[in-house]
């Protein structure tokens, strides 16, 4: 059942109040401002060329974009083909043209080789990432005002200091889709709380197209589903059997296009995984972000704390945001048995929910943030 707790007159009219045109502008300003500098410094460290190294080369970003990769990275193909589609569009004047701009436009100093080589790839795919960036930045807010119901500022803040902190998961290799993959199951929340099917069921594909992890918004939409309409079980069961159906052929097909190319599409790490939990340095790792920002990076203490702290925020949240949140039991056995457990980026489909669980918490302490309930929400 939905959330039974009496709305509050504040919270129905923070839902329903339209943000004036001067809001929006400012907020994508800010926004834009923000996400150019995550996306920088998600290029600049450790740089979309760090995977390829342990691969016995360097030109992992022109392989990525060109399908020759390992598996299971070349399977994320949403950025490589948009890369490669607008650079199929564009003249070949104007492509030599801008090649040779950003080439003059480099140093001599610390630029790798591929960079060179793919001067033009490389100015689609970063214009691509902040895209998705901002895209993130006001599907969060979004979705702050689908579940949490508040108003002004306190929405407004939330996407700002979320993309602000974002280079604090970054490590090991940055990847095409990682962003992408943030921002679109971000969006695919925020439809699902807001009861719009026939959007979320597009944005379920391509987020599916763009990595294996799209699966994840399948169980959140049947649970919403199952709570908001009890009697229409049978639907859901024949939606969720579509989606995994759905996965189950795109998944293949793309395993089967790229069957040939080095590495496996699966790998058990959790030998691995646990020797890095079991040694202590690895719990308190930061990274100087700039001369004046230093944020926790892989399996800092910090953020730990930060999980264990949306555990007790939970029961404070909008019930949306508490089914969601069982999405952390998938993610984390999938992580434990085939990723990286200090790999924060693994996690992006999970911070969009702890971090609304999180200030949801912290607002309501604060005595500013009434839980609204998500039909209403769903509504506006």
């Amino acid at each position: 059942m939905a959330d039974v707790s009496e709305p509050n007159p504040a919270a129905a009219q923070a839902r329903n109040s339209k943000p004036t045109v001067v809001r929006v502008l400012v907020l994508l300003l800010l926004c834009s401002t923000v996400a150019g500098f995550a996306v920088s410094e998600f290029i600049r460290y450790p740089g979309l060329a760090s995977m390829r190294p342990a691969f016995g080369g360097e030109d992992f970003f022109g392989d990525m974009v060109y399908g020759r990769a390992p598996q299971p990275y070349v399977t994320r193909v949403l950025v490589p083909w948009l890369v490669r589609a607008v650079a199929a569009a564009t003249a070949p004047t104007a492509r030599a043209q801008l090649e040779e701009s950003v080439r003059r436009s480099m140093t001599t100093d610390g630029k790798p080789a591929w960079l060179y080589e793919s001067p033009f790839e490389f100015a689609i795919a970063k214009n691509v990432l902040l895209l998705f960036a901002i895209g993130f930045a006001f599907a969060l807010w979004w979705l702050v005002r689908l579940t949490l119901g508040v108003s002004g500022p306190a929405r407004d803040v939330i996407p700002i200091v979320t993309l602000f902190a974002l280079p604090g998961p970054y490590g090991y290799g940055s990847m095409l889709y990682d962003l992408p993959a943030l921002s679109l199951f971000t969006l695919g929340l925020a439809f699902v709380a807001a009861r719009r099917p026939w959007l979320h069921a597009p944005v379920f594909a391509v987020c599916v197209l763009n990595k294996e992890t799209g699966l994840l918004l399948t169980p959140v939409w049947a649970v919403s589903e199952m709570r908001e309409h009890e009697l229409k079980r049978q639907q859901v069961v024949i939606g969720v059997g579509l989606q995994v159906g759905f996965w189950l052929v795109v998944r293949g097909l793309l395993l089967w296009s790229f069957r040939n190319n080095p590495g496996d599409p699966i790998a058990l790490h959790l030998f691995r995984n646990a020797q890095v939990i079991g040694i202590p340095g690895n719990w308190f790792r930061f990274r100087p972000v700039t001369d004046w920002l230093v944020l926790p990076m892989g399996f800092n203490l910090l953020y730990v704390l930060g999980f264990v702290a949306s555990l007790f925020a939970l029961k404070r949240a909008p019930q949306f945001l508490k089914d969601a949140f069982w999405v952390a039991l998938p993610v984390f056995a999938l992580t434990w048995l085939f990723g990286n457990v200090d790999e924060m980026r693994v996690y992006y489909e999970l911070l969009p929910i702890i971090v609304l669980v999180l200030f949801g918490g912290l607002y309501s302490l604060m005595g500013y943030a009434p839980r609204p309930r998500l039909e209403e929400a769903g509504r506006t």
